[in-house]
């Protein structure tokens, strides 16, 4: 499985806000700072879902669900880690990053120098 760069991640996360890629999902309702709903993932009358642009999460007080644009979308949709970054990316009008091919390679060296690292530091 390919590896999504963090910055990459940052990068959806600051071209989008939250309550756009909640909104296109769930009728939200401007509330001071913060946008609210009736929370998607439970049945409510009285709205406990709130989502929250400038700290860039989601949270029900409901129920307990909370995450960012990409967990938001791969609870809501039922998508895979992945697949959720490639439809934020998408409309994000970001291209996915290329996978690189020695990145296997280079993970498993640092996995062996650290392994080296610690056992001289237990030594």
């Amino acid at each position: 499985m390919a590896t999504i760069p963090p910055a990459f991640l940052d990068e959806i996360r600051n071209r989008l806000d939250l309550s756009d890629v909640v909104g296109t999902r769930v009728k939200l309702q401007r509330k001071g700072r913060e946008w609210t709903a009736c929370c998607p993932f439970h049945n409510e009358k009285t709205p406990s879902f709130y989502v929250n642009n400038e700290k860039g999460f989601y949270h029900c007080f409901g129920c307990g669900e909370h995450g960012d644009h990409i967990g938001f979308v791969m609870n809501h949709d039922g998508q895979s880690f992945l697949d959720a970054v490639e439809t934020l990316a998408s409309q994000a009008g970001l291209d996915m990053p290329k996978a690189d091919p020695d990145a296997a390679r280079k993970a498993e060296r640092a996995k062996g120098l650290k392994e080296a690292m610690e056992a001289a530091v237990r030594a």
